[in-house]
C-alpha cells in the first residue's frame, strides 16, 4: 500500500502549540502597547490641564495691580469700619472685614475640600481645604468708539475726568450723581459703547479723585449712561454707607476719574463633579442678572486636585516663629503685616489624569503630577528702603 503524505498528530499539537505561543506573546505586546499609549496620553493630558490653569494664573499676577491707586481700592464700609463684600466664585463675604482691597488678595483655606476618586472601587474621597485668591488690575484697553474729542486718536476710557469744565481741553460735560447711582459720559470725551469690548452689565468701575477711590459694580447701560443700582451680587453699590463710596470721595463735585477693573478669582470647583475637580477663573461676578447672567465661572484645567499659594512678604513685622516658614514663603499675612506687603507669588497646582491607566498587573490607578512656579507682581515690586525723614542733608 503507497504511504500517505502530511503531518502527524503529534506535529499538529506541536505546531499548534508554537501557533498559540507567539499569538499569546504578540496579544499581551499589543496589550501593553496599547496601555502603554493610553499612559502617555494621559501623562500628556495632565500636563495640558496644569499647564493650561498655570498659563492663565500667570498672566493674571504679572497684571496685578495694573492701573490701580497705590492704597487699594476702597470699598463700602460702616462708621464702625465693618464691611459686607461677596467673596467672588466661593461665596460667603471677605473675612476680617476689610475696608481696603489690595491687588493681590489671598485665600488661604478659603476653597472646597480637594477630591479625587479611588481608581478600584470609584469612590470620593476628600481632602485637606484648597487656597483660592483674587487679583485686581485695570483694564487700559477700553477707547471711545469716534476718537479723542473728535480726533482719529483713540481715548481710553480714564485720559479725562467724567466732569471737566473749561478752559480743560477737551471739556467734559458729563455727570456722576451724588449717590453714585449713575454716571453718563459726554460724547466728546468717551462715545459709548466703547472698544474693543464695550462697557457692559457686570463690569466694575473704579471711580478714583483727590479724596480717594471707590468701586461700583454696572447693573445697566443705556447709551452714554451707566447705572450702579442696588442689589449688586458683590454688594459695591450700597451708596447708603458712610464710607468708601461714591457719596464718601464727593465723586459729583470733584473732578473723578472712571476706570474698569477687573476682579480675577482662581478656586477649584468640586461642586459640578466632585470626580472631575475643575480649576475655574472667574471674572467679576457670576449669576446677574438671572436672566442672561453677566461673566460665567470658566473652567482652565480638569481634574485639578489641589491649589495652594504661598506669598513673598518684604519688611515683615510679625514676631519671630509667626512664619514657620519664613515670610518668603507665608500662606497669607500675619502678625501685623498685610496684603500690601506681598511681592510675589508661589504658586502649586497638583492634578491627576482624567482616567485610569491599567497596569500591568490588572489594577487601575490613576497619574499624577504638579507644576509650581513663582510670579513677581511687577506692578508691586518697587520698594522705597529711603525715609526721607531721616535722611541728613
Amino acid at each position: 500500500m503507497k504511504r500517505q503524505k502530511g503531518f502527524s498528530l503529534i506535529e499538529m499539537v506541536v505546531a499548534m502549540l508554537i501557533l498559540a505561543i507567539i499569538t499569546s506573546a504578540a496579544v499581551s505586546a499589543l496589550i501593553q502597547a496599547q496601555r502603554t499609549t493610553d499612559a502617555i496620553a494621559q501623562m500628556a493630558n495632565i500636563q495640558e490641564n496644569l499647564r493650561a490653569g498655570m498659563h492663565f494664573m500667570v498672566a493674571d499676577l504679572m497684571q496685578a495691580g495694573e492701573g490701580l491707586p497705590p492704597e487699594g481700592i476702597s470699598i463700602p464700609n460702616t462708621a464702625a469700619g465693618a464691611s459686607a463684600i461677596t467673596r467672588p466664585g466661593i461665596g460667603g463675604v471677605f473675612p476680617n472685614n476689610p475696608i481696603v482691597l489690595a491687588p493681590v488678595v489671598p485665600g488661604y483655606g478659603w476653597g472646597a475640600l480637594a477630591t479625587t476618586v479611588n481608581a478600584q472601587t470609584g469612590a470620593i474621597l476628600t481632602g485637606g481645604a484648597t487656597d483660592t485668591i483674587t487679583m485686581f488690575y485695570a483694564d487700559n484697553t477700553l477707547v471711545s468708539s469716534a476718537g479723542c474729542a473728535g480726533g482719529a486718536t483713540p481715548c481710553p476710557l480714564n485720559s479725562f475726568p467724567v466732569a471737566q469744565a473749561a478752559p480743560a481741553a477737551p471739556v467734559c460735560a458729563g455727570a456722576i450723581a451724588a449717590t453714585g447711582l449713575t454716571v453718563t459720559l459726554a460724547p466728546a470725551c468717551f462715545t459709548m459703547p466703547g472698544t474693543p469690548t464695550p462697557i457692559q452689565v457686570g463690569d466694575l468701575i473704579l471711580f478714583s479723585n483727590i479724596n480717594g477711590s471707590a468701586i461700583e459694580y454696572v447693573t445697566a447701560v443705556a447709551g452714554a449712561v451707566i447705572t450702579f443700582g442696588a442689589g449688586d451680587p458683590a454688594g459695591f453699590n450700597q451708596t447708603g454707607l458712610p464710607n468708601g463710596t461714591v457719596a464718601s470721595i464727593n465723586a459729583s463735585v470733584v473732578p473723578t476719574v472712571i476706570t474698569r477693573v477687573y476682579m480675577v478669582t482662581y478656586y477649584i470647583n468640586t461642586a459640578t463633579n466632585p470626580a472631575e475637580p475643575q480649576l475655574v477663573r472667574q471674572v467679576n461676578y457670576p449669576g446677574y442678572p438671572a436672566a442672561a447672567p453677566a461673566e460665567p465661572p470658566e473652567p482652565v484645567g480638569d481634574a485639578i486636585e489641589d491649589l495652594n499659594f504661598t506669598y513673598d512678604i518684604i519688611n515683615s513685622t510679625a514676631p519671630a516663629g509667626t512664619y514657620p516658614l519664613g515670610a518668603g514663603d507665608a500662606p497669607t499675612p500675619a502678625g501685623g503685616d498685610t496684603m500690601f506687603q506681598i511681592r510675589a507669588v508661589n504658586v502649586f497646582l497638583a492634578g491627576r489624569s482624567e482616567y485610569p491607566v491599567v497596569s500591568g498587573t490588572g489594577s487601575q490607578s490613576y497619574f499624577r503630577n504638579n507644576l509650581t512656579t513663582q510670579v513677581s507682581i511687577r506692578s508691586l515690586a518697587f520698594v522705597n528702603q529711603f525715609n526721607t525723614s531721616t535722611i541728613v542733608q
